[in-house]
């Protein structure tokens, strides 16, 4: 009888921690289209090639941003040879734009129209 007792009680024990540990957030947001603030951006220069080369190098930025959702906030990398689009995403740093997300690739859609495609890295590279 009191092993019985016991045993129920350890399987209601692990029961409710299962159930815990399922509606834990898993730092992935939701898929799906949602409304977004840009709340930081960081850009960083690159460039590919040698210095001393004949050829001319091409200058690639590798751009870091983190936007807010409801759920929290997440961070993003996204690299490009294009000026344009840095220039659009730092002027949208502070305004809500609508972010696409499946798995951990995204797809900002800034507010001057141009989309960017973007991968979610981890909390620890923000």
């Amino acid at each position: 009888m009191r092993v019985r007792t016991v045993s129920r009680l350890l399987l209601a024990l692990l029961l409710t921690s299962l159930v815990s540990l399922a509606q834990a957030p898993s730092g992935v947001p939701p898929d799906g289209l949602h409304t977004a603030r840009i709340v930081s951006v960081r850009q960083i220069k690159q460039t590919n090639g040698f210095p001393m080369s004949r050829y001319p190098t091409v200058a690639r930025f590798t751009i870091d941003f983190a936007f807010r959702l409801s759920e929290g906030n997440y961070c993003t990398a996204y690299e490009t040879p294009v000026l344009d689009e840095v220039q659009d995403l730092v002027s949208a740093n502070g305004q809500e734009v609508k972010v696409e997300i499946h798995g951990k690739k995204i797809t900002v859609f800034l507010p001057s129209g141009r989309k960017i495609r973007a991968e979610l890295v981890k909390e620890t590279q923000c």
